[in-house]
């Protein structure tokens, strides 16, 4: 599931239901540690694991310095794989129910930096040119490498769940639609083009709002600007699903929508 949405609008809480109702999970915080104030009273529970990525020594103008932080969670998660690899080897469940990335507009700055630190460049050169293309082809490749691992666990039966900031962004011409505004796409805050390829990994994309009344809500549908979708056919409602301000309740309510509506898929109603 990819979460798109502002600061403080609900994404962590979402992942944070999912931690509880699951009992067990992984969590990438980025930048750094910032987002892990949402997971308190999880942080120090055994059955979690939470770990911050940064490149908080690292600067464009120091050429000395080494931007480490996206390595540093590829690392990180391929050691996670080993682990829920072995289980499933074994016959056993995965000891880690949920992947959450909060947020991976972060790590797409990390993947940034690394790019940039490649290169030995304090700014990124254009996109059309002699330099950019190898600039941006490289960065893609490092984006591409985090999310990999991520699938990866997903494949192995954990719950994949991605917060994302939004920005917009102009359309291709395949992303127009007839409602929509010319030219211009809420989609998520990645570099390069791969924020376009990003929701085409999730069977769920949702944007999480705050409605005038202060309820958070998703919304899977019924905005033609914003990326969202659900591969399993209708959620209910009328687009958009109003959400408890429990983060237990509020994942309990999202993710049986998502059984209901795959039920009815696999009965062929």
């Amino acid at each position: 599931m990819l979460l798109t949405g502002a600061s403080g609008v609900g994404k962590s809480t979402l992942i944070r239901g999912a931690l509880e109702h699951y009992g067990s999970g992984l969590v990438v915080l980025a930048p750094g540690t910032d987002e892990d104030m949402s997971y308190v009273g999880l942080l120090d529970n055994p059955a979690f694991k939470f770990r911050g990525f940064d490149d908080i020594e690292w600067q464009a103008t120091d050429k000395n310095s080494k931007a480490t932080g996206h390595s540093d969670m590829i690392k990180w998660l391929r050691e996670r794989y080993a682990e829920v690899k072995s289980d499933v080897d074994a016959g056993k469940p995965p000891r880690y129910a949920v992947l959450g990335v909060d947020t991976l507009s972060a790590v797409g700055r990390l993947a940034y930096n690394a790019t940039l630190a490649r290169f030995n460049l304090t700014e990124p050169p254009p996109a059309i040119g002699s330099s950019g293309a190898p600039f941006y082809s490289y960065l893609r490749i490092i984006l591409e490498s985090g999310v990999r691992v991520m699938r990866g666990l997903r494949g192995l039966g954990v719950h994949w769940i991605v917060a994302s900031h939004p920005t917009e962004a102009e359309t291709t011409a395949i992303q127009q639609t007839a409602n929509a505004p010319s030219g211009s796409k809420i989609m998520p805050d990645l570099p390069g083009g791969f924020k376009n390829q990003l929701p085409s990994f999730f069977t769920t994309v949702l944007d999480v709002n705050i409605g005038q009344k202060g309820v958070h809500y998703v919304r899977w549908g019924g905005d033609q600007k914003r990326v969202t979708k659900s591969r399993l056919g209708d959620l209910g409602g009328d687009g958009k699903i109003d959400l408890p301000a429990n983060a237990k309740l509020a994942w309990e309510l999202l993710s049986g929508r998502v059984e209901v509506a795959m039920a009815r898929l696999v009965n062929g109603k």
